[in-house]
């Protein structure tokens, strides 16, 4: 409270006595009774006037003092109540003088932010910010009330901001109410409520733990009222179980509080727990924090289903889920992995990751039916197991197996290794019509069957075997196949330096065929080399040479011959080849000759002719000559006429350019000059049907 405007005047019309020398005073009592005072000199005012906004004042308010000394008048105005206004006093003797005050009353402006707090079982601290401006402000007053008692205590100082109530009653809420004051006058009040609660209480760092229970024990400061207490407790889920949170909590109406036991708290996992107290004016702050770790206990539950991942002849891989996180009663720490075959043993040996709940297993036995078990394991114990059947198959089967026919009557088997060989020891080979072949040899690779049957075809087999276990079959067939057949050789044509030929073979299949030649009077020996075709041609032969030819058939069963045969190359003289030629048309002539062709084995002596042009008669027919043998005799043979063909045709297989026939031997031949006579011998035998050893290709 407190005066905001005070106008003051000094009025004197210059005709009147009495003037206004100090203005209107303004003074305002504890009671909300203020008093205006006016001072005139003078003389005494014949009237004194007092209004307030142009409205008189009633008079009997009013006093007036005289001061002889001074020769002073004092009127004084007490007015009651909080009226402010424009207050005017008028005095007057003769002419008027008058002096005005304006008086605008208000309230002190209240404290701000007021709160209230208990710092004790009995006290309560009251805090605030001062008004801003102060505005006169000289001190505050504060009240309570609570349980049946109030209080109030004066707080001096207009910049004060705190004050502590005493002596209250614990459990007990308090209404508290603080004003400001000013010159009597107070401020707004401003209110807040508070409850006196226990304080904190505070447990014991040691604790007794057992598989399920923990018992904390503390105690509640002096001066605190409790009517109860809540304790809660919080599992640590970086242990076990990160993904379930496991909060817990029990309220205990009581009037005291000593300690707790906890109960149905999960094995194996820590715990942080704590304590509230409690009365009739609320909950106490939240007691210090105390850590439990449960005693671990087997895990009460198996792993999640086991998956086979791969299995071999001697291992399995295996993977399993985790153990429900309320079953695990602690952390896990390692799995117990066993295989167990249908006789109850245990096999192999187990090497497990624990993080990714994987296990393989070694060292067991081919084609053998397992349980494979897996159980959890803390640092309390191994929990129960899960199960799973797996069966491992027979030793591996050898790969990349092949069989090829080497021989007329063998066949050689090869494959490569099963890799890794594990148990592997060696390797069985069947066949149609044979014993079982045993090999030893877990890294033996090939193997020949022999004494078989040519012609026949065979069923074939082969198992890697394992201490009497077989790994899965590789089954194939194959056909023995033979020899070529008869080799026979066709002449197209013969030259002076040059021999073309072609070629078939009665029966089987040919691989290659190869054409050898030698000179008779050398043994030089020259080769074709492998061919694929039925065609070749002899270049850069001697001229008038005797030759010996062989054309060669060969596949896997092995090479036929042909019969060896002579020809003899032409000459290069034309004057001797004039004495050998025929009357001929302008289109052609004799170009071949004779041809002295024996057989080395049975020394038969036969006329190979090659004609370029068509004739009606032949003009000459070749000499045989003499031919050396290794008895020194010579066989002699007369030949039959031989069979012209077109020169445009000598290449067809229709037509054939010469005839190969058996001659007959006749006494009267006659023997060329020069040579002894001749031992006829008997025929050969034919070898053939029909009279002729040779007959055309």
């Amino acid at each position: 409270l407190g005066l905001k405007t005070v106008n003051v005047g000094l009025y004197n019309s210059g005709g009147g006595i009495v003037t206004l020398s100090g203005g209107v005073n303004f003074t305002l009592d504890s009671d909300d009774r203020f008093t205006l005072t006016c001072i005139s000199t003078g003389g005494p005012a014949t009237t004194v006037t007092w209004t307030r906004d142009s409205t008189t004042v009633t008079q009997g308010t009013q006093t007036v003092l005289n001061d002889p000394e001074t020769a002073q008048y004092t009127h004084t105005l007490t007015v009651a109540g909080r009226l402010g206004g424009l207050y005017t006093c008028t005095v007057s003797n003769g002419k008027p003088s008058s002096a005005s005050a304006s008086i605008t009353l208000q309230d002190p402006q209240p404290p701000t932010d007021v709160t209230a707090v208990q710092d004790g079982p009995t006290s309560i601290t009251v805090t605030w910010t001062p008004p801003d401006p102060l505005d006169g402000i000289t001190g505050y007053t504060i009240s309570y009330t609570g349980g049946g008692s109030s209080g109030s205590v004066d707080v001096s100082g207009g910049s004060t901001n705190s004050y502590t109530l005493t002596g209250l009653t614990n459990g007990q809420t308090y209404t508290i109410s603080i004003v400001a004051t000013s010159s009597g006058l107070s401020s707004p009040p401003v209110q807040a409520s508070v409850g006196l609660v226990p304080s904190a209480p505070v447990l014991d760092s040691t604790t007794t733990v057992t598989a399920t229970t923990v018992i904390i024990s503390g105690s509640v400061p002096s001066g605190s009222v409790v009517t109860g207490y809540v304790v809660q407790w919080q599992r640590d889920t970086s242990i076990v179980c990160p993904d379930l949170r496991d909060d817990g909590s029990v309220t205990v109406a009581s009037s005291s509080f000593t300690g707790h036991t906890i109960t149905g708290l999960e094995p194996g996992n820590r715990y942080t727990i704590t304590v509230t107290v409690s009365n009739g004016a609320g909950s106490g702050p939240v007691s210090n924090a105390v850590a439990a770790m449960i005693t671990a206990t087997a895990p009460s539950g198996p792993p999640g289903p086991i998956t086979l991942v791969t299995v071999t002849p001697n291992s399995a891989i295996v993977q399993w889920g985790e153990v429900l996180c309320l079953q695990r009663n602690g952390e896990i720490t390692d799995y117990t992995v066993t295989a167990t075959n249908s006789d109850g043993m245990e096999e192999g040996t187990a090497s497990v990751d624990v993080d990714a709940r994987r296990a393989t297993i070694s060292g067991l036995t081919p084609s053998t039916q397992y349980t494979v078990s897996v159980a959890a394991v803390n640092s309390a114990g191994t929990g129960p197991s899960t199960t799973l059947p797996v069966e491992t198959p027979g030793p591996p089967s050898p790969t990349d197996v092949t069989a090829v026919q080497d021989g007329p009557t063998s066949i050689t088997v090869t494959w490569t290794p099963p890799s890794p060989l594990g148990d592997t020891t060696g390797y069985r080979i069947s066949f149609t019509g044979g014993s079982d072949v045993d090999i030893d040899g877990g890294s033996t690779n090939s193997y020949t069957l022999t004494g078989l049957t040519n012609g026949q075809t065979y069923t074939i087999s082969i198992v890697a075997t394992s201490e009497h276990l077989f790994s899965d079959a590789t089954t194939f067939e194959i056909t023995l196949i033979p020899a070529p057949g008869q080799v026979f050789v066709s002449v197209s044509s013969i030259t002076a330096t040059s021999i073309s030929l072609s070629w078939s073979v009665s029966s089987g299949r040919v691989a290659s065929w190869e054409v050898v030649w030698r000179p008779t009077d050398r043994g030089t020996e020259s080769t074709s080399g492998p061919l694929s075709g039925t065609t070749y041609t002899i270049l850069q032969l001697d001229p008038s040479t005797i030759y010996t030819l062989t054309v060669s058939a060969t596949n896997v069963a092995g090479t036929t011959d042909s019969t060896p045969i002579l020809f003899s190359t032409g000459v290069t003289d034309a004057k001797q080849a004039e004495s050998t030629s025929c009357d001929c048309n302008n289109t052609g002539a004799i170009i071949g000759g004779v041809v002295a062709v024996a057989l080395i084995a049975a020394v038969t002596v036969i006329v190979i002719v090659i004609l370029r042009s068509r004739r009606s008669t032949p003009k000459t027919r070749g000499s045989v000559g003499a031919l050396a043998t290794t008895n020194q005799s010579v066989e002699l043979y007369k030949f039959s006429e031989p069979t012209y063909a077109d020169p445009d045709q000598l290449q067809t297989t229709s037509n054939e350019a010469y005839n190969v026939v058996r001659g007959t031997a006749e006494d009267d031949y006659e023997v060329p000059q020069n040579l002894p006579p001749p031992t006829v011998s008997s025929q050969p035998t034919p070898t053939a049907a029909g009279d002729s050893l040779y007959e055309p290709v």
